[in-house]
């Protein structure tokens, strides 16, 4: 058996319909995006969302996105980023299909949503909360396989101003997950852009933007003009195995 899973990030939706940032609406990508992942065959068992959900932490923009994601038919997981407010997602993103759970069962697998935001900073941070909620989790269901979600990330990816803003505790995260045999994969947002390493048995992956993407290996901010909004399918199976893909919204 396998679990068929969808992963969103940076959303970046506003209140305001008429919204552009990187130079494109992000509400009509988000839509767009939605709509090219309806015409595909095959459906996702649950959908996980890492991050900058809102742009302008309205609730009016929690309250659109969720009712968006509802159109996908399936369990909504979501997560705050850097852009978001906690308290205010929380109070917005728990209703019908969309929910702020920080452990998901499926299968042979569980689902750890870690919060690294630190407020009023780019930069990301797994507080002593997080880590400890993070071994629980692998310490309660050691004979499940884990994917564990957070919004910043846990390593360098190569553009130095991006570099500098990712988790500020990495080194203590991997020394965790690494001795782990059942993690296998983490995913994270932040990067705008498609990225992925290898940590022993782990796939550490970052997923596109649902509008528009950051320029991989730069120095300094620069849109990435060639790339469109994009998301990541993951197959879970039941012995472990996991595969994944990049998909993007064509033209």
């Amino acid at each position: 058996m396998q679990a068929r899973i969808l992963h969103l990030t940076d959303t970046h939706l506003h209140a305001n319909p008429d919204y552009v940032m990187m130079g494109r609406n992000t509400r009509l990508s988000l839509l767009a995006l939605l709509e090219h992942i309806h015409s595909e065959s095959e459906k996702p068992d649950i959908v996980l969302v890492t991050g900058d959900l809102t742009h302008d932490e309205t609730s009016k923009g929690y309250r659109d996105l969720r009712a968006i994601l509802e159109t996908l038919k399936a369990p909504v997981y979501v997560l705050p980023g850097n852009h978001d407010i906690p308290k205010l997602m929380h109070r917005h993103m728990n209703k019908g299909q969309v929910g702020t759970q920080r452990q998901i069962l499926i299968h042979n697998w569980q689902i750890v949503m870690l919060d690294s935001t630190i407020r009023q900073s780019d930069n990301g941070r797994l507080d002593d909360s997080q880590l400890q909620f993070l071994q629980h989790c692998l310490g309660q269901y050691p004979e499940r396989y884990t994917v564990i979600c957070l919004h910043h990330p846990p390593l360098p990816t190569g553009s130095p101003w991006l570099d500098t803003m990712q988790l500020e505790n990495s080194t203590q995260f991997l020394n965790i997950i690494e001795k782990q045999p059942g993690v296998r994969a983490v995913l994270w947002g932040h990067i705008h852009q498609e990225f992925s390493a290898q940590l022993n048995n782990i796939q550490l992956l970052s997923t596109p933007s649902t509008f528009s993407q950051f320029k991989p290996l730069s120095s300094t901010y620069a849109v990435d003009k060639k790339r469109n909004a994009g998301y990541r399918w993951l197959e879970l199976s039941d012995n472990g195995e996991l595969e994944t893909r990049v998909a993007w919204l064509p033209g």
